[in-house]
């Protein structure tokens, strides 16, 4: 067995950096419980006693986590806020049992405890991002940071090495790659240290006999070379974390992913995360969210109704054909917004300065309005709250041939709003680029699907509506 090497070290610092972070929300979570009960003189502050004591050692342990470790190398530091609201609740529940179970709930302010509540998740993203900041200037250190090498590239080994080149927070840095192929795959600015041959007496010091890196990616192709069973021996036999990159080429399909099926492990290709049970909190939520759409938005669908009907002739409402979940045929709703509008002719995206939208209608697509009674869709079943956006039957018969992967957006349901939308990716696509960008950010949705994502994005949609000039 090989010596152990600075991977073993690299495992105990992000242990201990785990535990730091923990450690970090757990503070900011009883210093800001120590604020309010300073601003609130008249508080009884022995009812608090074991208030902090439990409060603290359950954020420890909630916000200990090696996924919120990793979530926070997210660039857009919003995003953790459904996450960081969790790991919250979690703690203030296990608080206010404890004050239960000792029988203190009487002593305990209700405006301490109620703005504590609702304080703390603003104070737990100002941490998030002081601890980024914070790993930022920890991982400026060259010793810090994890070094890696990539042995037999492939397509997807060269997006990998631009990604981590992209999120320094990884601490993880790529050295060079070794290939029997004289063509560079991975970026061309990352050095060629030999063919596969070079690897065992580059990869293993012969003094000490530890590994020179921490980290091996190894990618996959149709036709993996024989040098390949050495070098995995080798590195079976050491402490480096290995990852193999499999090139979804090599499968026909974009997205592959590892899942279990039977229980033995299998590669999907972009599955659908919505099987059996697990569609049901999709469901649930959206039946919810439309429903009290509906009755809430109820005088504005009035006052829409009416701003159309006076805008131009014509009907309130139309029908259009689009794609839905495994590409069959729906009928969505949306408010009409173009004079003369056929539903049954050739579908025209709308452009900047498009004659054919109304004065109102111009004011109801910006601000995507016009999309509301999707929410009938919603409830029907055909669409969802959240997912990729349909688009015209005329427009997927164009794109499915031009774009990769793109049918397999519809593995879901529609949305009324999704993901490429909340980032940039809405209104006209005028070109081949930016649809690919569009499918890109859907198949990412499927993929990372969950309820606080969809909670996310629908929270984000609103600042989309009324700051976005990609809708016309």
């Amino acid at each position: 067995m090989m010596s152990p090497t600075s991977h073993g070290r690299s495992t105990q610092s992000s242990q201990i950096l785990t535990a730091m972070v923990g450690f970090a929300f757990a503070v900011a979570i009883s210093l800001t419980l120590v604020g309010i009960i300073i601003y609130n003189k008249n508080t009884e502050l022995d009812a608090f006693g074991l208030r902090f004591v439990i409060a603290g050692l359950a954020s420890i342990i909630a916000f200990s986590s090696h996924r919120l470790l990793n979530a926070l190398q997210d660039k857009r530091v919003f995003n953790l806020l459904p996450t960081l609201c969790v790991r919250w609740l979690v703690v203030f529940t296990l608080v206010l049992i404890s004050a239960y179970a000792d029988k203190t709930t009487e002593r305990l302010s209700r405006i301490v405890m109620l703005t504590w509540l609702c304080v703390t998740p603003f104070t737990l993203l100002l941490t998030a991002i002081l601890i980024r900041l914070f790993a930022a200037f920890f991982y400026s250190n060259p010793a810090r940071r994890r070094k890696a090498v990539l042995i037999w590239s492939n397509s997807a080994c060269a997006d990998l090495v631009e990604s981590l080149r992209k999120t320094p927070l990884a601490a993880i840095d790529v050295v060079g790659f070794f290939d029997n192929r004289n063509d560079s795959r991975p970026p061309s600015n990352l050095t060629r240290l030999g063919a596969l041959d070079d690897v065992t007496a580059w990869l293993v010091d012969p003094v000490t006999g530890q590994l020179t890196v921490d980290v091996v990616f190894i990618g996959l192709n149709t036709k993996e070379p024989p040098e390949l069973a050495e070098i995995i021996a080798i590195l079976q036999d050491s402490t480096a974390s290995t990852y193999f990159i499999p090139e979804s080429l090599i499968f026909g399909m974009p997205g592959i992913q590892l899942r279990e099926m039977a229980g033995r492990p299998v590669l999907a290709s972009t599955e659908t995360p919505f099987i059996g049970l697990a569609a049901l909190p999709k469901r649930l939520l959206d039946l919810f969210g439309a429903t009290l759409g509906l009755i809430l938005l109820s005088p504005l669908l009035l006052i829409i109704a009416i701003g159309v009907k006076l805008s131009s002739p014509g009907p309130v409402l139309f029908k259009q054909k689009r794609y839905g979940v495994a590409g069959k045929p729906i009928n969505i709703y949306k408010f009409r917004s173009m004079i003369n509008h056929n539903s049954k002719g050739p579908v025209i995206q709308a452009t900047v300065g498009d004659n054919r939208v109304t004065r109102f209608g111009r004011f109801i697509r910006r601000t995507s309005i016009d999309e509301l009674p999707q929410l009938l869709n919603v409830i029907q079943g055909n669409m969802s709250l959240v997912g990729p956006r349909p688009h015209a039957v005329e427009h997927n018969e164009l794109y499915r041939k031009l774009v990769d992967g793109y049918m397999l957006r519809h593995k879901i349901k529609p949305g009324i709003t999704g993901w490429a939308q909340v980032n940039g990716f809405r209104g006209e696509t005028e070109t081949l680029e930016k649809m690919q960008s569009r499918v890109d950010y859907d198949l990412y949705y499927i993929q990372h699907w969950s309820v606080w994502l969809d909670i996310v994005i629908m929270w984000r949609t609103v600042s989309v509506l009324f700051g976005d000039k990609n809708a016309y």
